[in-house]
């Protein structure tokens, strides 16, 4: 029997069993539903590896790299939370000294618990209509929606009951909790403008409309660091809650469950294609879908006040780079109890604020970068390279801020602040490719997030921490040039018709000489390149366009020395001589 064969079957012997990855080995074992009653006894100071694993359905996680600290995630489905919840939120975090991070999926992360109070503050958390259930693991995740969602001038469709009966379908199911093959995310907007895209999602409901009815397109198979495919699939708002429910059937039987970095929603696409995976739903489905209509998009920069449909308004109270200290929730949530306002989380690691009765607001806020997504980073995250909250600060915020510039800035390749559905993408790594250890970003440009065109593309894989600010805004300068409206649209009809190659040489060589030359629509490369820099002697190095000679030789004479080389091999291992 074939690897695939197998991914289709039960594990119903010994031997099939073997076949899988651990985590799949510790749900055959022991079901998280039968898992939940331990919790109460455990002792938290002598966890066991499959603890750490069940523990996530619940929502608490500790690594073993560090298990004397926990973690706990919250969810709120359409990132809706209640005044009285985010008091109680802040209440736990200052009286337990406790670190608040913002999720990209509109949650809330507590981080600093230790072995003697987490089961405490589990247990208050999730007896006050709050739950961390399925915040982690094999399982649906927080299901997300527009920020603006029922309320806002672009909305069409309120979705928020549909999120709902989402919600209420999966958690507690026996069925799925836990055992799913992977981690799905879900996003649903009935809006045509969205503060935040739900390309990076497995499965994607798009407003759309067909024979002037207003529906949902479907889209499936997008992670972080993949872009939804349309799957030609045109939804009644009536239908959506039996087409998730075929959706997660089909997924949890024929999802692929042998590598865990491979068993997402995109390899099953990857392994099947997505005309075989809509056979599966249709069958678990039972009814007929229309073909798809036209999906309902328009970008929008929202401003910090937005008016809303009743003609009263929002407001967008800034994180920190996603930090928010436990007084400022206080305020906050004491405020929006006052003055009978409706809080929500935000995608982008933002808290709104809705029904304000004029654009002003009575609390002294932090009114910085409000398109910058970043990851928990190395203080909280055992994956992290970088502390990505304290070097975010390395950045040109104020250019960012000026630009509305979308970046995503990711502590490893895992990718969760989606730097690869960003305009600028960087992931913070330890590299030793400029001779010594350390701290370096990878820098991605010119993702088409807004309507899912295209991820990002890598177009440094080194560069040194105390270098990108710098080359940071040598790249913004280029799009200010551009007089473009907004950088997306300047990566699709300028950026992105250059090769990687040749705009890594570029704007290094920019970086380098301070040049004030720009690029040129619908120009040759070569002829581009040695039109503006053919007075430097590493021009001489471009044969057959070959542009990473250039690079290379750039990145010697900018970051490398003899005392960082330990030897000529070294040293020919990285560098091409003229």
């Amino acid at each position: 029997m074939s690897k695939q064969d197998l991914t289709y079957i039960e594990m119903n012997t010994e031997d099939d069993f073997e076949c899988f990855n651990f985590r799949e080995k510790l749900k055959k074992a022991k079901k998280p539903y039968d898992y939940f009653k331990e919790i109460k006894d455990l002792d938290f100071e002598q966890l066991a590896s499959s603890d750490r694993f069940f523990l996530q359905d619940f929502g608490i996680y500790n690594n073993e790299l560090n298990d004397e600290e926990f973690m706990l995630r919250l969810r709120f489905p359409g990132g809706r939370v209640s005044n009285k919840s985010l008091l109680l939120i802040a209440n736990i975090a200052k009286e337990y000294n406790l670190q608040i991070i913002l999720t990209a999926r509109a949650g809330i992360q507590l981080h600093g618990l230790q072995s003697n109070n987490i089961l405490e503050v589990f247990t208050k958390i999730n007896n006050n209509e709050i739950t961390s259930y399925q915040s982690f693991g094999d399982n649906i995740r927080n299901i997300t929606s527009d920020i603006f969602d029922g309320i806002g001038k672009y909305n069409i469709i309120e979705v928020y009951e549909y999120i709902e009966k989402m919600q209420a379908y999966i958690l507690n199911n026996k069925e799925y909790l836990g055992l799913l093959p992977r981690r799905l995310s879900i996003g649903i907007s009935g809006s045509y403008a969205n503060v935040n895209s739900f390309f990076a999602s497995d499965l994607y409901f798009a407003l759309a409309k067909k024979d002037d009815t207003y529906g949902f397109n479907v889209y499936l198979g997008g992670k972080n660091t993949q872009i939804a495919q349309e799957a030609n699939i045109f939804l009644q708002k009536d239908d959506l809650i039996d087409f998730f429910i075929a959706f997660i059937e089909v997924f949890n039987k024929y999802g692929l469950r042998f590598d865990r970095n491979n068993n997402r929603l995109f390899h099953l696409i990857e392994e099947i294609g997505m005309e075989k995976l809509k056979e599966y739903i249709q069958v678990a489905y039972k009814k007929q879908w229309q073909t798809k209509g036209i999906t309902l998009l328009e970008k929008v920069n929202f401003n910090e006040f937005e008016k809303l449909k009743n003609n009263k308004y929002s407001f967008c109270y800034r994180s920190l780079f996603a930090r928010i200290e436990a007084s400022e929730l206080q305020l906050i949530a004491s405020w929006a109890i006052k003055d009978d306002l409706q809080i929500r989380l935000g995608t982008d690691q933002q808290i709104y604020l809705f029904n304000l009765e004029a654009p002003e607001v009575p609390i002294v806020h932090y009114n910085g970068n409000r398109t910058m997504l970043a990851c928990a980073g190395s203080d909280f995250c055992p994956y992290a390279y970088w502390n990505i909250k304290d070097e975010i600060q390395s950045l040109p915020l104020v250019k960012i801020e000026k630009n509305n510039i979308l970046v995503g800035f990711s502590g490893c390749l895992k990718g969760c602040a989606k730097h690869e559905h960003s305009d600028i993408g960087l992931v913070g790594l330890k590299s030793d490719l400029h001779g010594k250890r350390e701290k370096t970003a990878r820098v991605y440009l010119g993702g088409l997030y807004t309507f899912g065109e295209a991820n990002a593309r890598i177009i440094f894989d080194a560069i040194p921490l105390n270098a990108l600010k710098e080359l940071l805004e040598t790249i913004i300068e280029e799009y200010e040039e551009s007089k473009y409206s907004h950088f997306e649209l300047f990566s699709k009809n300028l950026l992105n018709t250059f090769s990687t190659k040749f705009l890594s040489a570029w704007f290094l060589a920019k970086y380098k000489t301070k040049e004030k030359v720009y690029l040129e629509k619908d120009t040759n490369e070569s002829e581009l390149f040695k039109k503006n820099f053919s007075k430097y002697q590493f021009t001489n190095l471009l044969e057959n366009s070959a542009f990473e000679n250039i690079t290379k030789i750039l990145y010697e004479e900018l970051w490398f020395n003899e005392d960082t080389l330990e030897n000529k091999k070294l040293k020919n291992t990285y560098i091409l001589k003229a």
